[in-house]
């Protein structure tokens, strides 16, 4: 199953053009979530450091 975030957690904006847009795709057993970012900067910004930006609608993937 994906789930889908389209709320940059860098800038807390909520996307709604995707195509195109930066993601990061994280795991968690048979769930994934794929992460939209407004820009490549804040992409590399978060994979530097996930847990340091908090997620709009899952949490869960921050929690553990």
């Amino acid at each position: 199953m994906y789930r889908i975030e389209t709320t940059d957690p860098i800038t807390g904006k909520s996307l709604t053009q995707l195509v195109n847009m930066p993601y990061v795709i994280e795991n968690e057993n048979d769930d994934s979530l794929v992460i939209y970012f407004e820009s490549e900067q804040n992409r590399d910004l978060y994979l530097r450091n996930p847990d340091g930006h908090q997620l709009e609608h899952h949490k869960k993937f921050r929690d553990s």
